[in-house]
């Protein structure tokens, strides 16, 4: 068990933090999720305005692309420091990448990018070609590393979950290494290096890979032990899930493992997601500083998320109730 978490403060972030405090009054209620999931088509441009997301009158989405662009200016403008915001707006480049990556190697269809990245998902692409074709690229630091690894081995590992596993890695490492080490921040990372680490590893069991894959992408500074994860490479798929008994996360971790492990990868994400909104949510004892102003910004991306998955699942007209634990994280 760890010890209670203690805000040092910083006075810089003063003006910063009342701005956050203010805004946290706006995130939305369950109330305003159920209007959403209760009015009609033709009606949700008009709701979604009503509970703060303007602009989607012709494509509801539109709003929450809005939503994202409007609340990334807002963290670089509170946080006086742009490559503190990049760190976010990178993430959506190299989803991006990601999805370029396993079209050019695995012929899958491209359906549909992600906006407000640092670069233009049509420009990323082309940037890649160039550095797949050996010419001069230019690519926001430090994928060109992440798309160099990619192309090293899908030869020796050719699946789609190469390059999850290696873009992962990569992005990661670069955000451990630009964010603030404080304490509050370190513990954000250890749980989002444990959720992606054993996010691989599922990965790297499921699809047959040779676990030696793992060590080469493992991050450093989770509170689960990488032993624990080499430890699997003697034991039968069904024997893994009792490795991580004891871990930082209790027994109901074993079953989270062996739900990954039986390919419910939502399940695994879904843990780590609640861990890391009940760490936003600790900030309610932060008096000032940039972990105000970064726990909103992850509220605020969690609540975009949620509205864009009911919806997704209100234009294909399917049920409800498969995505009430998905979105549970946020209605609470």
């Amino acid at each position: 068990m760890k010890t209670p978490l203690i805000f040092e403060g910083d006075t810089r972030y003063t003006y910063s933090s009342g701005v956050i405090r203010g805004l946290e009054n706006f995130l939305l209620t369950p109330g305003d999720y159920q209007k959403v999931f209760d009015v009609g088509d033709e009606q949700l441009g008009t709701v979604l305005a009503e509970i703060g997301y303007g602009g989607g009158e012709h494509n509801p989405e539109h709003a929450l692309d809005i939503a994202t662009q409007q609340l990334l200016e807002l963290v670089e403008k509170l946080s006086r420091h742009k490559q503190f915001t990049d760190t976010i707006r990178l993430k959506y480049d190299f989803k991006n990448a990601q999805i370029y990556l396993k079209a050019h190697f695995f012929d899958e269809k491209i359906s549909s990018t992600l906006p407000n990245g640092t670069i233009e998902p049509d420009s990323l692409f082309a940037e890649i070609e160039n550095l797949l074709n050996g010419e001069i690229a230019k690519l926001p630091k430090p994928m060109d590393e992440g798309i160099e690894k990619v192309n090293n081995i899908i030869s020796s590992f050719n699946t789609p979950v190469a390059v999850d596993i290696v873009m992962d890695n990569v992005y990661y490492r670069y955000l451990h290494d630009a964010l603030p080490q404080s304490e509050y921040f370190i513990r954000w990372f250890a749980i989002v290096a444990d959720w992606i680490n054993t996010k691989s590893f599922v990965r790297i069991v499921r699809s047959q890979l040779p676990i030696n894959l793992f060590p080469e992408y493992a991050l450093d500074g989770g509170d689960i032990p990488l032993d624990k994860f080499y430890q699997s490479s003697e034991l039968d798929t069904e024997s893994i899930p009792m490795l991580f008994a004891n871990t930082e996360y209790g027994n109901k971790f074993v079953d989270i493992i062996k739900h990954g492990l039986d390919g419910k990868l939502s399940s695994l994400d879904i843990f780590f997601r609640e861990r890391l909104m009940q760490l936003y949510r600790y900030t309610r004892y932060c008096l000032y500083g940039l972990e105000l102003v970064w726990a909103y910004a992850q509220i605020k991306l969690e609540e975009i998320g949620t509205l864009r998955t009911i919806l997704r699942v209100k234009n294909a007209k399917l049920d409800f109730d498969w995505i009430k634990e998905v979105i549970s994280i946020v209605i609470q």
